[in-house]
């Protein structure tokens, strides 16, 4: 078993709470040799919130070999991901969702968290 190396970042700018927008998520996944990881679908990535009561779906899923800019090289090993709260729910005032995201290629495995904030209105 290796590890695979995850980083993710949650951009907040625009979406309010009380809405179910879809929150960006940019996920990037090395092996630990620091090779990037094209291959991954959507069944390799669980993705959640750690605490609360307030919990999240993946709406979105491109991946692999998204490009990094306007005829920039492709990066290779990232992903774009959308997520919106579960059925039924809005986003929360004043909330921080701290999101959890586990990646599993085979027998390797990597994880990290990002923080997604509502600021106060």
């Amino acid at each position: 078993m290796a590890g695979l190396t995850v980083q993710a970042i949650v951009s907040n700018h625009i979406v309010r709470t009380g809405t179910v927008e879809p929150v960006p998520i940019t996920v990037s996944v090395t092996r630990s040799s620091g090779v990037p990881v094209s291959t991954l679908t959507q069944a390799n990535f669980t993705i959640g919130n750690t605490w609360g009561p307030n919990r999240v779906d993946v709406s979105s899923f491109q991946g692999g070999n998204v490009q990094i800019g306007p005829g920039a090289v492709n990066a290779g090993g990232l992903y774009l991901l959308q997520i919106v709260p579960t059925t039924g729910s809005t986003w929360v005032t004043w909330s921080t969702y701290h999101i959890v995201i586990v990646v599993t290629d085979g027998a390797n495995h990597g994880q990290t968290i990002a923080e997604l904030n509502f600021p106060m209105p």
